[in-house]
């Protein structure tokens, strides 16, 4: 079942914002992919990481994508907002609309902005409440499955797409479904070059997957990962390129994403957005600039609470048998004492995100001031 349009009249939980609302990923991405652009899909999982996003967004007139992972709601929004997961993601939505307003209101013009969640591989009742909670886009995750077999993998993955897709869609709700497993760069580390290249994407399962879902965005493994890079990465832009061409001359207007945006050059992208990449997936780099600003404020309290949160998630990490994987994932737990440290550290955190992500949509990735080639949205080129 193809993506119904996006209204309110198909989607009454969509946020309103003065007669506009978010967008989806067919939206948004086919003017991105029509002019050759790409466009940050932002990784939000702090109020100041939102504001910082949005503010750069609207200063440059740029669509943006604001996306939250399942598995941050809740290490992260737990301790940003009170009740079960789906009041989470309410409020979550809620936010992002009141911050889209009020930049609204100052600025006087809209940029196109989606509401997307990521990585959904555990609860599959979270991307219906997504749907309710005013979510445009949600990616189903499921290119990991109990075979080594990937083209039975991607039956299994179909199957269980299938479960949830046609329901989504029928509210306007664009889905990204995922082909080859997109892992930590941690993990890369340990994998030769051959390793690495024996799991990128083929280009038969990437339209098997296509056909069997009709997704509004396909994400595939060709050799970029989460977190940050131990090592130069292996991203084959030729793979991107082989997917892209494939899925055309099958008539299939499915944008790419690339995950694991975090460390690559400028160069990478500018190379990832000539092979067809459009969605770039972005998080460690944003967490790690709000978490540095907090530790470099110069009462040393912001330093002694990041260490604080470093020691307990190793602890977590050392209990359950996993490695650590830095101060990020308590963030929730320490939300109250990170806020107790005073508007002016966090406002100097939502800066320091601002700086960078202004400098990633001009340099990186050429959304600058593409907003008005959307319909009704962005101020004109003449200011």
């Amino acid at each position: 079942m193809a993506v119904a349009e996006l209204s309110f009249g198909t989607n009454p939980y969509l946020k309103e914002v003065d007669g506009y609302h978010l967008l989806n990923l067919k939206d948004v991405l086919s003017v991105a992919d029509r002019e050759e652009f790409g466009v940050l899909a932002a990784n939000s999982i702090r109020p100041e990481i939102v504001r910082g996003v949005l503010r750069a967004a609207f200063d440059l007139n740029s669509p943006v994508i604001i996306q939250v992972a399942e598995s941050q709601v809740g290490y992260a929004l737990k301790g940003w907002f009170s009740g079960d997961e789906a009041q989470r993601l309410n409020s979550f939505s809620e936010f992002v609309a009141e911050e889209v307003a009020r930049l609204y209101k100052e600025k006087g013009y809209m940029v196109p902005v989606a509401l997307h969640l990521d990585h959904l591989q555990k609860q599959d009742e979270l991307a219906f409440h997504a749907l309710k909670a005013g979510f445009t886009s949600v990616e189903l995750d499921f290119s990991k499955q109990p075979t080594e077999d990937r083209a039975e993998a991607v039956e299994l993955n179909i199957q269980h797409c299938s479960k949830i897709i046609p329901e989504l869609h029928k509210h306007g709700v664009t889905i990204e479904v995922e082909e080859g497993e997109i892992g930590e760069a941690a993990v890369q580390q340990a994998m030769s070059e051959e390793e690495i290249r024996a799991q990128f994407t083929r280009v038969e399962h990437a339209l098997r997957l296509v056909e069997g879902t009709d997704p509004d965005a396909l994400a595939v493994f060709v050799g970029s990962a989460h977190g940050w890079y131990l090592r130069k990465p292996i991203v084959s832009f030729r793979r991107i390129r082989e997917i892209s061409v494939a899925l055309s001359e099958k008539g299939f207007s499915v944008p790419i994403v690339l995950h694991g945006g975090t460390g690559l050059s400028y160069e990478a992208f500018h190379k990832a957005i000539g092979a067809g990449a459009r969605k770039f997936n972005y998080a460690t780099a944003l967490a790690d600039i709000f978490l540095r600003t907090i530790a470099s404020e110069p009462s040393g309290k912001g330093k002694e609470l990041i260490d604080r949160m470093t020691e307990e998630e190793k602890r977590q990490a050392q209990e359950k048998g996993r490695k650590s994987r830095g101060p990020r994932y308590v963030l929730g737990q320490f939300a109250e004492e990170i806020n107790a440290l005073g508007d002016f550290v966090l406002k100097a955190a939502e800066d320091a995100v601002y700086a960078h992500v202004r400098e990633m949509m001009s340099q990186a990735l050429g959304s600058a001031e593409k907003a008005h080639l959307y319909e009704g949205y962005g101020r004109s080129p003449l200011g």
